[in-house]
């Protein structure tokens, strides 16, 4: 593993890079969730190097290693992770790396982006593991009602605090101002980011690579219907939609985050089929 330091505008954006011994022409650039740090995909990432992908992982403006010590102050928003963040890492690769194909995996938000960078036609094939809307009208009521309180309780504790508390909260980890009061405001639009960013549909409708998705019964963050809204997005990108239950790769529980843990190695190695034919 190598660890790099970019400049993403004003702020620090720390990245690794992991290098299989034999590498297969594919590189894979892994996008987090909200609030995730990019330690979360170290066992995935290993997987994927030991089969011959190079894997490089990165933390958002504000999270993990790119956290400043004190987010009181610090700025940066979850519409610059797309714009500028993911921007710089697309630049970084085409400067720096050689490889046949760039793929970006990106889990939750990490998959709602892609096409916010201006750069985003360096790559050659998305992955979507839970990236859906957050349209809190999507849910059913009273459900509905729950994450439209949550939404507006994120907006009122973040402006008092000067950042969302996450952590002490034990939900998501802490995050900077912009970002909670970007996520708070897209969750309360109906169309989500794509009514706050200019001609977000025609930028979307213009990718044309394969996309693969994938949705699970038990997640409660990114249901079904959610996933499928995001998917139509990227209407131009031929689709691959799976959706698993937990018995179906004989496990309790996958949910939001379970994909990436070893205990669904099964679907790492669906996903690493399905790459190959990128």
């Amino acid at each position: 593993m190598k660890t790099i330091e970019l400049n993403s505008a004003e702020n620090i954006i720390v990245a690794i890079i992991f290098e299989p011994k034999v590498f297969n022409g594919r590189l894979i650039l892994m996008n987090s969730a909200t609030g995730a740090k990019q330690t979360y995909f170290k066992h995935f990432a290993n997987y994927l190097c030991e089969r011959g992908f190079r894997v490089i992982t990165y933390d958002y403006s504000g999270i993990g290693l790119s956290a400043p010590k004190s987010l009181r102050g610090y700025k940066t928003s979850m519409m610059q992770w797309g714009t500028t963040d993911l921007t710089t890492m697309l630049d970084y690769i085409a400067e720096n790396q050689i490889y046949d194909k760039l793929i970006l995996i990106g889990q939750s938000v990490g998959g709602q982006i892609y096409g916010l960078s201006p750069t985003i036609h360096h790559a050659d094939g998305f992955v979507n593991v839970a990236a859906q809307s957050g349209y809190f009208g999507m849910w059913r009521f009273p459900g509905s009602l729950f994450i439209l309180l949550n939404w507006f309780n994120m907006t009122l504790l973040t402006r008092l605090v000067g950042y969302f508390p996450g952590k002490r909260l034990r939900i998501v980890g802490n995050l900077p101002k912009g970002v909670a009061l970007d996520w708070s405001k897209w969750g309360r639009s109906k169309e989500y980011f794509f009514d706050h960013f200019d001609n977000a549909a025609e930028i979307y409708a213009r990718l044309n690579v394969p996309l693969l998705s994938y949705s699970f019964s038990d997640d409660t963050t990114a249901p079904i219907d959610n996933v499928k809204w995001m998917n139509a997005k990227y209407k131009n990108c031929p689709l691959t939609h799976k959706h698993y239950k937990p018995s179906d790769i004989n496990v309790k529980s996958i949910g939001h985050f379970g994909f990436f843990r070893p205990k669904c190695q099964v679907l790492w190695d669906d996903l690493i089929e399905e790459v190959l034919k990128f």
